[in-house]
């Protein structure tokens, strides 16, 4: 590519990024009136779901891009926790596509302070964790598991732990918190599989492009009757499944180009089962349930 057609491309990656964050900050703001609205009905817990599909449709008519459901009838199957890939920062439109009713996320609690974001998420019932302090987070987990089973909800976690960003479908080594939480609650593990995404965003390979994305659920994966002792059988057998629809929905699909350059990412490589040394601490904000491992 010429140097004028470089400098095109991160001029188009730049001010598409300016127009998604945009989208974002609005899309925040009707999540803060929407939670106040729906709390003063008793509805509260649907905020994060109206305010996901609010995000998702915005977005997909600003951008032009849109995504694909494999089976979206197995994401009512609740109470449960559904986990996913994690790629980039485009998994938020993601979750704004499949983010259920009744479900919700966990966050680190610096996350409350952050304009706009911090107060929709506060006010539509996150739960922050404070990593700092184990007996805090352990404690909110536990509430948010409570909540999870009395409102027949979902929790949504990237096992994952933190943004592969890889140019090509793969899957990072999984850490155990969400299985730890599934066996803890005796509830099913849905598993979700989204297509590589590097060729519509890349922030590495100034790639913002229009185009569709495919996402495959899984069967419900159940935990009853099943122990701590069990999770890294359970971790192992998920991440397989997982990584095998990985390497079969393959790439996202580009409108109306040819398949864009993706710059590879020296620190992926490709994994086709979980190693039995994997980190267990999570990096994240989705990922900080290893605490459960402790106890």
């Amino acid at each position: 590519m010429s140097v004028v057609g470089k400098l095109l491309k991160k001029l188009k990656f730049y001010t598409k990024g300016l127009v998604a964050l945009n989208i974002l900050l609005i899309s925040a703001t009707y999540g803060v009136v929407c939670s106040v609205f729906l709390s003063l009905i008793g509805k509260k817990e649907l905020a994060q779901w109206s305010t996901a599909r609010f995000y998702y449709h915005f977005f997909s008519f600003v951008m032009r891009t849109k995504i694909n459901i494999d089976r979206p009838e197995l994401l009512s199957q609740l109470p449960a926790i559904l986990i996913s890939n994690h790629q980039s920062e485009l998994d938020i439109y993601m979750l704004g596509r499949i983010f259920p009713q009744r479900c919700v996320v966990t966050a680190k609690k610096q996350l409350k302070y952050i304009p706009f974001l911090g107060w929709f998420m506060a006010a539509s019932g996150t739960f922050f964790l404070d990593r700092s302090n184990k007996e805090s987070a352990i404690r909110t987990l536990n509430k948010a598991l409570d909540d999870l089973k009395s409102n027949k909800g979902g929790l949504f976690m990237f096992p994952e732990g933190t943004r592969s960003y890889s140019p090509t479908p793969t899957l990072l080594p999984f850490k155990k918190g969400a299985f730890h939480l599934a066996v803890q609650a005796q509830i099913p593990i849905i598993p979700l599989v989204v297509s590589n995404t590097s060729n519509i965003y890349s922030m590495k390979s100034d790639n913002f492009n229009r185009g569709e994305i495919n996402i495959r659920v899984l069967d419900p994966v159940p935990t009853v009757g099943l122990t701590k002792d069990d999770v890294a059988k359970l971790t192992e057998d998920v991440y397989n499944k997982m990584n095998k629809a990985v390497h079969e929905l393959g790439m996202s699909h580009v409108y109306g180009e040819e398949a864009p350059c993706i710059e590879e990412n020296p620190e992926i490589h490709e994994e086709n089962s979980v190693p039995e040394t994997a980190a267990t601490d999570a990096t994240v904000v989705s990922e900080t349930t290893n605490l459960l491992q402790k106890n």
